[in-house]
């Protein structure tokens, strides 16, 4: 049995790790295109590297709120493309798991 008090703790508090983290990004990335770094070529090459980690970041945001909207609808730890149970493992390991081992390759 999902403790599904436990589930949305955790992800609430990782989705505001990856809030500020998106944030810190994205205003490093605003200091490139304002040209306030005195390291300006640094900052350039560097700037792929924080579009990945604010992508990342907002992606990974995306799945926990998908998943906190399952646990709200009673639909969590169900596989949204075959319906069938999500590996308790699975979800422990990664609580914003929205689809079983196999759909995820798919």
């Amino acid at each position: 049995m999902i403790d599904q008090d436990k589930v949305r703790e955790r992800l609430e508090k990782r989705r505001r790790e990856l809030l500020v983290r998106q944030g810190r990004a994205e205003r490093d990335l605003q200091g490139v295109a304002d040209g306030d770094s005195e390291d300006r070529e640094i900052a350039v090459r560097n700037s792929k590297v924080l579009e990945a980690i604010a992508k990342a970041a907002a992606d990974e945001v995306a799945d926990i709120e998908e998943a906190l909207l399952r646990l709200s609808r009673g639909t969590y730890g169900i596989c949204k493309h075959c319906s069938q149970p999500i590996a308790p493992r699975r979800l422990a390991a990664m609580p914003e798991a929205i689809t079983c081992h196999g759909c995820s390759y798919e």
